[in-house]
């Protein structure tokens, strides 16, 4: 568990060699993601299946976004796995969290999802997912690399899309109805941005089966992730405007995760939305440990707000797998980032971007209450965020005249200022958040922080 108090400032200490925050990732036709990598990935994972004693009579599933670098990367992670003789489905075009639903609903040993989640859509990657339809731990992951070798060459094999596809969104649709009930969303106008990705007919589907009213937008007219979905919001906003509609809500590519926008066209932040969810469970005594993990990206108005709860906020390091790994290590059954990743044990071991948003939709109903007054009641602290281009990751311990600046912020406000300094776990950049009760400080310290942060990369 990551304690803090005052400023907090922490370095992200990369020792994998592919696999980043949440799997591998990539500009397409580089020296990782292609299809040579594919099939050596496929190759690696299903050594690891087998140094697992797996059983090879069950199989593994295989999905994809809409990116049209997708299917051969797909496919040759499939011939990798069935080289080595190992059983695939190939379900195509699927969000993750449907993917994740049906490897743990069908006992399968494991999936590849073919992604890059909300990056553009020049790039992709690779995730894995476990037998418990989660995300790997890290010793799996340093396995996993080990088996890697350098392919010159790979093998498609000819494109099997396993026809019972529908058999599977039909059990995750029904999955979800169990959960929240019939018609429940019924006198809601929903705008929805399906970021030309995964969840294009999905959730649709679900919302309106659940009796919103429902308007959607690139539903899959356009390449995903350019400039919509849960990244690039101001359409969707306009739109809900336009709509008159209740509120809006975005996806990002694979559907892992939500955003929102309310009835006046202002994007929702993401604490605020872990917040309610958090006080909501409180209140329904569904809210198990008393705590909820965030991480340690997450506004500090959010603590303040949940001890006024008497809900305890546990913080892990960014990513949705260290948040889940938290939850089980403290017993709480909720967590998420202000990403929009958001996690319910009680449902599934990963983030799911649709069943996310029900959770919030229901949160709105049973409070009588629009997003827009319900989410206002979780008050944050300022705070100022960048993430900066970097050409390479150098030790920012490194950096001291940074470091001296960050013994004197401490010094001079203590516990009103907090600042995090880390790279990211996926792309070259470095990332930057500074709050501060006061929002003259947050702006001043932010400066100073990105000037000093400059001049040393």
């Amino acid at each position: 568990m990551v304690k803090q108090s005052g400023i907090f400032f922490q370095i992200m200490n990369e020792s994998l060699k592919y696999f980043g925050t949440d799997g591998i990732r990539g500009r397409y036709g580089d020296s990782i993601i292609n299809e040579g990598f594919a099939y050596s990935l496929g190759v690696a994972f299903a050594r690891y299946l087998e140094h697992k004693n797996y059983d090879k009579s069950q199989p593994v599933f295989l999905a994809r976004d809409t990116r049209l670098s997708g299917k051969n990367l797909l496919l040759s992670c499939q011939a990798g796995l069935n080289d080595n003789h190992f059983i695939t489905y190939n379900l195509d075009i699927l969000p993750t969290p449907v993917l994740a639903f049906s490897v743990f609903n069908q006992n399968a040993l494991g999936g590849i999802m073919v992604t890059a989640s909300h990056n553009p859509h020049y790039d992709n990657g690779l995730k894995i997912i476990s037998a418990e339809g989660g995300k790997l731990e890290p010793v799996d992951e340093y396995l996993i690399e080990s088996f890697i070798s350098e392919f010159t060459e790979h093998h498609l094999m000819p494109e099997i899309i396993h026809q019972d596809q529908p058999k599977y969104i039909g059990e995750y649709l029904e999955n979800l109805r169990k959960y929240f009930g019939t018609n429940f969303l019924k006198g809601l106008k929903i705008v929805t941005d399906l970021a030309n990705g995964a969840t294009a007919q999905i959730t649709p589907q679900a919302l309106k089966h659940f009796g919103a009213n429902v308007v959607s937008i690139n539903q899959g007219d356009g390449l995903i992730n350019e400039h919509v979905g849960s990244e690039f919001t101001e359409g969707l906003a306009h739109k809900v405007i336009d709509e008159k509609a209740d509120l809006g809500l975005a996806h990002d590519g694979d559907g892992d995760r939500v955003v929102f926008i309310d009835k006046k066209g202002k994007e929702v932040d993401g604490d605020k939305i872990l917040g309610l969810l958090a006080i909501h469970a409180k209140k329904d005594n569904s809210l198990r440990g008393n705590g909820f993990v965030a991480t340690i990206h997450s506004n500090s108005g959010l603590a303040f707000t949940l001890k006024e709860s008497e809900i305890e906020l546990h913080r892990s390091d960014v990513g949705d797998r260290n948040v889940f790994g938290l939850m089980r290590e403290t017993g709480s059954n909720w967590g998420g980032e202000s990403s929009g990743h958001i996690i319910c044990s009680d449902y599934m071991n990963t983030g799911d971007g649709l069943f996310s948003a029900l959770s919030v939709l229901r949160c709105v109903l049973e409070s009588q209450e629009d997003l827009l007054r319900l989410s206002n009641r979780v008050s944050l602290w300022p705070s100022r965020s960048v993430a900066i281009k970097v050409t390479s990751k150098k030790p920012i311990e490194d950096f001291e005249e940074l470091q001296e600046f960050l013994r004197k912020t401490k010094e001079t406000w203590g516990e009103d200022t907090r600042i995090l300094i880390r790279y990211s776990g996926t792309e070259l950049k470095i990332r930057v958040l500074v709050e501060a009760r006061d929002e003259k400080v947050a702006d001043e310290v932010f400066l100073v922080v990105q000037k000093l942060i400059k001049k040393h990369i």
